[in-house]
């Protein structure tokens, strides 16, 4: 099974979907095809938030989900999210596939107050998180293909609208025999377990049928 996982790292609900993210990885293990793709809050572009209103969003959260977030990391409507999301997709370009980066990013953000909208400290937090050399994650930074990779998948999140998908995170799992579910907005282990069992499910009836009951040649 593939899940594409779209998100921004700076997203209060990605964070909050980490622990449904990690158990279901932990359960399936290779059976999952796990990506994440960057989608990003704004285009890139400053959010318009003010800190005042951040609190509030976070207070909305916590709400919801139980978990304490830090609002300080937005320092103003013109912070953005792009330099966090860039030292990610930096990072994996550099060959740090796994999720220590943007998970670093976005605890140090959401749970520290870490200014991570700045280039410098997107720099420090995913350098220090993943072991590379600060100047040359820099550099990775401004590689137009990693530029260009962010922009793209934020264009395919953004396509997802005509399917009526317009909250992150969105999973799009897709089975081995075609099976397709977009569930958008959607944090909770219980209801990502739910399809992936239920697509896994009927792979392994698929599986098993075949061998004792091949098809009838085309014509």
């Amino acid at each position: 099974m593939q899940i594409t996982y779209y998100l921004d790292i700076l997203s209060s609900w990605c964070l909050s979907a980490e622990d449904a993210i990690a158990r279901l990885r932990a359960e399936h293990g290779a059976r999952i095809d796990f990506e994440w793709r960057v989608a990003l809050l704004g285009g890139g572009g400053p959010m318009g938030n003010t800190h005042a209103l951040e609190t509030w969003y976070y207070r909305r959260t916590q709400a919801a989900t139980g978990m304490s977030l830090d609002p300080d990391w937005v320092e103003g409507p013109n912070t953005s999210t792009l330099a966090a999301n860039l030292a990610a997709e930096a990072a994996r370009a550099l060959g740090c596939g796994d999720d220590r980066a943007r998970l670093a990013l976005a605890r140090a953000a959401m749970r520290a107050g870490q200014h991570v909208g700045r280039h410098d400290v997107a720099v420090e937090v995913a350098a220090a998180a993943t072991g590379l050399q600060p100047h040359v994650l820099a550099e990775k930074m401004r590689d137009p293909a990693v530029i260009a990779r962010i922009y793209e998948t934020t264009a395919e999140f953004k396509a997802l609208a005509a399917h009526g998908v317009d909250q992150r995170p969105t999973f799009v799992l897709r089975s081995a025999i075609g099976d397709t579910a977009i569930l958008s907005g959607i944090y909770r282990y219980e209801p990502l377990a739910a399809a992936v069992s239920a697509m896994l499910h009927d792979e392994d009836a698929y599986a098993a049928f075949i061998p004792a009951n091949p098809p009838p040649a085309s014509v």
